[in-house]
């Protein structure tokens, strides 16, 4: 096996288990609460729509919402 064709498995193992890690966080919860999970957890809107079962516009538009939250809610606070 080469080092290159060790690399790619490698990577795909990660990915296997980044997804089950996951899915096993979002697991029972509401999907506005799996979006922000996972968007606060650093993935892709692409990768949480797929794995949350919606479409990339919907979640663009959750995360949106949240930041608009989040920033009423510190607004007038000192960070």
């Amino acid at each position: 096996m080469s080092s290159q064709d060790f690399e790619s498995k490698i990577e795909n193992e990660f990915r296997i288990v980044r997804r089950l890690l996951a899915l096993a966080v979002i697991e029972g919860k509401s999907k506005g609460q799996q979006i922000q999970l996972l968007s606060d957890a650093g993935m892709e809107r692409q990768e949480i729509a797929h794995l949350v079962g919606t479409t990339v516009g919907t979640v663009s538009v959750e995360v949106s919402n949240l930041k608009k939250r989040r920033s009423k809610e510190t607004r007038g606070r000192r960070t």
